[in-house]
């Protein structure tokens, strides 16, 4: 049986498991997420705090707020977190907060904003794409997290953390459908099987047909199904030990690796369209992606002031992706079996103490990943007299890169007073990466000619990643904090040029580095009906990784240096019992300074001084406004109806940092509805949504080829959709 047929069938024994009866049922343990009081607790930190206690830029949403509007993975999370932005282009993920992020397509780098499930490091850009099913809660901390998540986490990390199992038996499932044949299912079962354990299984299946039209005829693309499974237990043989182990398992496959024109070509053919979200193609259009994530936890409370902690994961992760990148009916170039996989293992330990003014944490942390990152490009009739070669050649550029990481860290926070208190956090971070690049032609008839093989590189870095922060309490609701921390993400190596160039140390690209200060107000009234938050920050970035094409190698990583700095608010206001509003508001002023590069699209102008231009996906301006209304209805069936309203802006976006007209997305707003009735106090409920509402179109990627156009991708256009929640 293949892997689909176990997802499928595994989903169908979770939902009949939903009758299983219950064990004997007893108290539930407290856990992080939205308190009884109104209070968020989350675990950012590496201990349990209140969200407004915490001297840092976070934000988090609950379960509960998920599931009411409707957010799902890390794109439909831009509309909650200030200063998230994301792009997509064939299978890599460009996540960016506060203009920190990764802006290389290939995926050739690592991201810049670490991504965590349940503690867990995704190490690639390909794995932005991991439905956020049965969650508790998602925390997004923004600025450089280097102490405490070290390598990767420079401009952030966001942490989806899972419903834990619960002594309390419950159960529970939910079947969505919508525009562009959408359907969806899933289900979770969750419950003691003794006085000491529990578990908690949840899975399900999701589809679209997609909303790209594939010419000549009615096809479509950019559909992409997905099937997932997770399975959670947890010891508690002891009120001072707790041990949790949990999988997952989900796939994903479909025609959602592709890109459009934005510009015509210059082939001779009328097989071409730049209307959004249409495109002739003469190639397969494939985005297929495998993550297995395993991981054991053990909390155990070594005296009254000292806990200890472990987290052991194991992620296994495989990428393929196939498209025609000419974007016409003229067999030019095509993308063929692009596979990048990785697997890693993680192991962090962590002494956690409370004495009496001094909280403490010391910690070890041990990384290992083999990455691959193997790019097939297809040369057809029509380029192949060009490049002189036989019509489908494929040119294969490859990189394999084994990482090693080690770090040590320490954080502490000594309360001066009860209203003063001084954090010191530093990591050092050990890390050696090891290189071997190949580039062969795949002739016609199967002969494999190679051009370089088994070129070997190194890199190593030691790199201290200090930070310092003072806070200080006004008033038991009004705070403020002083910060300065670093971030550090690792170099690497580009895939090999079609030339021969870019092979061993002349392919390495050099880390970044960013020295962040940042000041902060967290205000909340004593009833906490309104939470107001604030903070500016100011960023010296040495290294950026920037990206550009070159015939007919994918990318070229260069590293430059930039300036950030900006403004950014978030407010929360409980008008009454019934009506809340939410919104934020972002100033940011994100430029390069002292570049050079040579425009792909230009290159006869030579060198460029890019000093003063914009950085990618760092809108100078972008804000949201929430509102939220829920009415208690009279007893009996119909129990509530909640109605939310959403509408964010962002303004002039740079996709491709040359400042041309086909590099710019042009500020856009997109609005999003629904409406929640809840039945049986609320263990019922249905769902009614309609996203981007206006049908707006927005770029979220653009790279020039030589072909001669602007290509990238647009964002979902309006959609909308029905989802039936039962809790048991």
């Amino acid at each position: 049986m293949n892997t689909k047929l176990h997802l499928r069938a595994g989903t169908a024994m979770l939902l009949a498991s939903l009758t299983t009866p219950a064990f004997a049922q007893t108290a539930a343990p407290p856990s992080a997420g939205e308190a009884t009081d109104g209070e968020i607790v989350v675990t950012a930190l590496k201990r349990a705090q209140n969200l407004q206690d915490i001297p840092a830029a976070i934000s988090a949403v609950s379960g509960e707020d998920l599931a009411t509007r409707g957010i799902d993975n890390i794109e439909s999370l831009t509309s909650a977190i200030p200063n998230l932005d994301f792009g997509e282009h064939a299978g890599t993920t460009l996540i960016s907060i506060r203009g920190v992020g990764s802006i290389v397509d290939s995926g050739v780098t690592e991201p810049t904003v670490a991504t965590y499930v349940d503690g867990v490091f995704m190490p690639r850009a390909t794995m932005g794409y991991l439905r956020a099913v049965d969650l508790d809660r998602i925390e997004v901390l923004r600025g450089p997290q280097g102490t405490l998540y070290g390598r990767n986490a420079t401009g952030g990390a966001i942490n989806f953390i899972a419903k834990a199992p619960t002594r309390d038996f419950s159960a529970g499932f939910n079947l969505s459908t919508g525009s562009y044949s959408a359907f969806g299912a899933s289900a979770y079962v969750s419950g003691p099987l003794s006085d000491t354990v529990s578990v908690r299984l949840s899975g399900g299946h999701e589809e679209d047909k997609g909303f790209v039209r594939l010419l000549p005829g009615n096809g479509r693309i950019g559909d992409q199904n997905s099937e997932y499974v997770r399975g959670a237990i947890r010891f508690e043989p002891s009120s001072d030990l707790t041990i949790d182990l949990w999988a997952r398992y989900e796939e994903s496959y479909g025609g959602g690796a592709y890109q459009q024109l934005f510009t015509p070509t210059a082939l001779p053919t009328t097989g071409q369209t730049t209307k959004p979200n249409q495109i002739y193609g003469d190639w397969p259009y494939i985005l297929d992606t495998q993550t297995f994530i395993a991981s054991g936890k053990i909390d155990w409370k070594m005296s009254d002031s000292v806990s200890l902690r472990s987290i052991t994961s194991y992620v296994d992760h495989k990428s393929r992706v196939d498209f025609d990148a000419d974007a016409t009916d003229v067999p030019f170039f095509y993308a063929t079996n692009f596979k990048r996989p990785s697997e890693s293992f993680g192991q962090e330990l962590s002494l956690i103490g409370d004495s009496g003014p001094l909280e403490w944490i010391l910690g070890a942390y041990y990384f290992t990943e083999k990455a691959g990152n193997a790019l097939p490009l297809g040369i057809g009739s029509a380029a192949a007299g060009g490049f002189g070669v036989l019509p489908d050649t494929q040119l294969v550029q490859s990189v394999d890169t084994d990482t090693k990481s080690i770090a040590v860290f320490a954080d502490a926070t000594y309360s001066v007073t009860d209203a003063f208190r001084i954090n010191l956090g530093l990591r050092f971070n050990h890390e050696k990466k090891d290189f071997s690049q190949d580039l062969f032609l795949n002739l016609p008839d199967g002969t494999v000619a190679p051009l370089a093989s088994g070129v070997t590189s190194s890199i190593k870095a030691n790199r201290f990643l200090p930070k310092v922060n003072l806070q200080y309490d006004f008033s038991d609701g009004v705070s403020a904090y002083a910060q300065y921390s670093r971030g550090f993400k690792s170099g690497g190596a580009n895939l090999p040029g079609g030339g021969g160039e870019l092979l061993g140390t002349a392919a390495i690209y050099q880390p970044e580095v960013l020295d962040a200060f940042e000041i902060g107000l967290k205000t909340q009234t004593g009833d906490r009906r309104l939470t107001a938050n604030f903070a500016g920050f100011y960023y010296d970035y040495q290294g950026l990784q920037v990206t550009i094409t070159r015939p007919p190698a994918v990318t070229l990583v260069q590293n430059a240096p930039a300036t950030i700095y900006g403004l950014e608010g978030e407010i929360k206001f409980r008008v009454n019992d019934a009506f809340t509003l939410d919104a934020s508001a972002n100033w940011l002023h994100a430029r390069f300074r002292d570049f050079l590069s040579i425009d792909d699209a230009r290159p006869g102008l030579g060198q460029i001084n890019l000093d003063g231009m914009q950085l990618p996906h760092a809108p100078n301006f972008s804000g949201s406004i929430g509102a939220q209304y829920r009415a208690e209805l009279s007893g009996g069936f119909l129990s509530s109806l909640t109605l939310r309203a959403d509408a964010s802006y962002r303004s002039k976006t740079v996709l491709r940092y040359f400042g041309q007209p086909q590099d710019i997305q042009k500020g856009y707003e997109l609005v999003d509805l629904s409406a929640t009735l809840g039945a049986w106090d609320d263990k019922v409920r249905l769902r009614l949504f309609v996203n981007n509402v206006t049908d707006q179109l927005y770029r979220q990627n653009a790279t020039y080829l030589v072909t001669g156009a602007y290509y990238g991708n647009y964002g979902r256009p309006r959609t909308w959709g029905t989802q039936l929640s039962v809790d048991f």
